[in-house]
């Protein structure tokens, strides 16, 4: 055999060798998603709801189709950043996808979204895997097991179905509830792959009874009628392979941003010899920063609120909205105390108490909360001055 058989032997074994230590170090941080924000989409083609698959790359595995809103869509229905459900800026781009997460006994089948990615996952390799998700405004409610689903083969059928119950490979850590009205909630992970997995369905893929589902009240500033259901947006789609070494840095809320979402409780201290008007005065309502929707534990205090105005006829309930210093120093919040009376306002009204009945005050951050001890963090204290407060009159 001369020298040069043998080189060709050589390079004929050892070329594709390099050409897969290439392909697999071109992997490592280059997003496997290839139309990770649905920039790549038929945008001015986009005419109505459903219309998923003219974002490139990304489908519905399900006979009931998701949806692609883009800022050049044909019709106001499906344009970014208002459309159809609400209002939401894009997180990346100019367009972003959306999806049925849950629905009040399954009145609107749940909708998903697929693509194919780039290449196979590999056995043993780990991913960080992550996307954006935002509750569309005209939601009536949320939910929560928003996550990511791998598969060798395209998951589902052309059938309607009302959800596709799989694994959950990726989802939120701590399982929360996705109800901001405002602003983008991360979902992220790390993923590790038995291999061959070439496709990523994100929704959600769990029993109604394994999930939590609150009702949302919708915000008095938003007009249009709320759908049964838990709507999101989706957007900023990445699967990424990690190094040997690397860890998955998910970048979940630092500590500065978790001191700006601290939510006060206190149970008020109510005794039978109370007249209503004092036992008024023990509720609050409290907030985290910027925000005026009532969650669970403020839509029980106004439930207790209804009930002591329902049984008093006569007794008259001024509503007080409060904020912290750093929100009203920010021209973006510098009103929440209002929209945080007038919210509640609101729920009342809707309950059936008479509009006469109700007096609204905007107290701003003028009046500290009687309950702020002098050991408390700057964190706290401002917590505890995001409130509204309730007296007779």
């Amino acid at each position: 055999m001369n020298h040069k058989t043998k080189s060709s032997i050589y390079w004929a074994f050892i070329f594709p060798a390099l050409l897969f230590s290439f392909s697999s170090l071109a992997q490592d941080g280059e997003n496997l998603v290839k139309n990770g924000s649905f920039e790549k989409a038929q945008n001015k083609k986009i005419r109505k709801v459903g219309d998923i698959e003219l974002a490139e790359n990304w489908f519905s595995p399900t006979g009931s189709k998701a949806d692609i809103f883009a800022a050049e869509a044909k019709t106001p229905e499906v344009q970014t950043p208002s459309n159809i459900y609400g209002t939401e800026e894009p997180k990346d781009g100019y367009n972003y996808a959306g999806i049925i997460a849950y629905s009040y006994r399954e009145k609107e089948m749940r909708t998903y979204i697929t693509t194919e990615l780039s290449t196979p996952l590999k056995k043993g390799m780990r991913y960080q895997v992550q996307f954006y998700a935002s509750l569309a405004e005209l939601s009536k409610y949320s939910s929560n097991r928003i996550g990511a689903h791998f598969s060798k083969k395209a998951p589902g059928s052309s059938q309607k179905v009302p959800a596709m119950i799989l694994d959950t490979d990726v989802e939120h850590p701590k399982q929360e509830a996705f109800d901001g009205l405002f602003g983008w909630d991360l979902v992220c992970g790390e993923f590790t792959a038995k291999g061959g997995e070439k496709f990523m369905t994100i929704g959600n893929f769990t029993n109604d009874g394994e999930s939590i589902n609150d009702r949302v009240r919708k915000p008095r500033d938003v007009k249009g009628t709320q759908i049964i259901a838990a709507y999101y947006y989706i957007d900023d789609v990445s699967v990424r392979l990690l190094g040997p070494d690397e860890q998955c840095n998910c970048n979940y809320p630092d500590e500065a941003d978790v001191k700006t979402m601290t939510l006060y409780q206190r149970s008020p201290e109510i005794a039978k010899d109370m007249t209503p008007a004092q036992k008024l005065t023990e509720y609050n309502v409290y907030y985290a920063a910027g925000r005026y929707d009532v969650k669970r534990d403020g839509q029980q205090t106004i439930d207790r609120i209804l009930e002591l105005l329902k049984a008093n006829p006569d007794l008259n309930i001024q509503i007080i909205g409060h904020a912290d210093s750093q929100e009203t120093a920010n021209g973006a919040t510098q009103d929440i105390s209002s929209k945080r009376a007038n919210y509640i306002m609101d729920i009342l009204m809707e309950e059936g108490i008479a509009k006469n009945r109700i007096d609204v005050k905007d107290d701003s951050d003028r009046t500290p909360s009687q309950y702020i001890k002098d050991g408390d963090e700057d964190n706290l204290k401002s917590a505890k001055n995001r409130r509204v407060s309730f007296k007779a009159f």
